[in-house]
């Protein structure tokens, strides 16, 4: 490593975040056209603290789904100190550009001793087209039961999300051969363009073999249980929804919930946001819940309401894992 090259990293840290910056505030720029302050601060003024703590209990619900399913890729890792992991990781998701918070998952589980980081991060690849199949279902067996209308042509909705949901599934199935293909071909670049006997390239194949063959060993039953979990984690994650905007006296229904926090939920999967999800959270909220029916005000408003809530219930346990995180560390050191 040279002298300059932390300078490097910290300079590109720098423009990444200055652009996340200039992208989330774009985003408010647009969405506050459409929402008066008085009516966003009415839905904290008035807020219902049952249901909002509710919420908050089924977001507690969603981390401990979380920890499972990291818990069935990285077994090794004791459940308490995955829980952290993931306490911490959902948080510097939300607070991070160009969800460079991703990066944290693998660098805590290396740094706990578990797998390494080209393993958890192979892991939580999966789980990310997983999370996006799961909620592709959902929608469309929503979309299917509801009366209401979403958008366009209702049967329209209902082809593209089963299409979509077939799919993701094929490409679960089909990540680990894709993986081994792609490191095979990267293998006979390196050897093309001879490069296979720089040190630096072949370490890195190395590793990337090591990584793909530790991932690659994952079996059909502890796929199925990870799609199980991940239904049930998108569930909570809906009620937690639903929850919130019931103590905001957001006149949606269970349905309509899902129906428009699908968009939403789409956007944050992907890697054009601003500082963390601020921006395209609640841009694609206001997209779901107009096609649901409410009117624009009414949509932008309850997406920034959502937004601060899940950010609120993010912060207590990211800050706890994170204190305790250290002291694990402390104590091996």
């Amino acid at each position: 490593m040279t002298p300059s090259t932390p300078l490097r990293t910290g300079r590109g840290l720098v423009w990444k975040a200055a652009l996340g910056l200039v992208i989330s505030l774009a985003l408010f720029r647009l969405l506050f056209e459409f929402v008066d302050f008085e009516d966003l601060g009415a839905l904290f003024v008035n807020l219902r603290w049952g249901p909002w703590l509710l919420g908050w209990i089924l977001w507690l619900g969603v981390y401990g789904a979380r920890t499972v399913r990291f818990r069935l890729l990285v077994p090794r890792t004791p459940r308490g100190t995955m829980f952290w992991i993931t306490s911490v990781h959902t948080l510097l998701l939300r607070l991070l550009p160009f969800r460079t918070g991703e990066l944290s998952y693998g660098i805590l589980v290396k740094r706990a001793g578990t797998a390494g980081l080209g393993e958890s991060l192979l892991g939580l690849l999966l789980l990310r087209i997983m999370d996006a199949t799961t909620v592709v279902i959902v929608f469309s067996v929503t979309l299917a039961t509801w009366g209401g209308s979403y958008g366009g042509d209702h049967h329209m909705g209902i082809a593209v999300g089963a299409m979509a949901g077939m799919l993701g599934i094929l490409a679960i199935l089909a990540l680990p051969r894709l993986l081994r293909a792609a490191v095979t071909a990267a293998r006979g670049l390196t050897v093309v363009l001879r490069l296979d006997g720089l040190r630096p390239v072949a370490r890195a194949m190395k590793g990337a073999e090591v990584a793909v063959g530790a991932f690659a060993n994952i079996d059909r039953p502890t796929l199925a249980r990870l799609g199980l979990v991940s239904l049930v984690q998108w569930m909570l994650t809906f009620g937690a929804f639903y929850a919130i905007l019931s103590a905001f006296s957001t006149p949606v229904g269970p349905a309509e919930t899902v129906m428009g926090a699908t968009a939403s939920v789409v956007s944050g999967f992907l890697p054009i946001g601003g500082i963390g999800t601020f921006g395209t959270l609640e841009a694609g909220w206001a997209l779901g819940f107009i096609l649901v029916g409410l009117d624009k005000a009414t949509a932008v408003a309850t997406g920034f309401g959502v937004s601060l809530s899940t950010l609120g219930y993010s912060i207590l346990p990211g800050l706890l894992g994170w204190w305790s995180l250290g002291r694990s560390g402390e104590k091996r050191g």
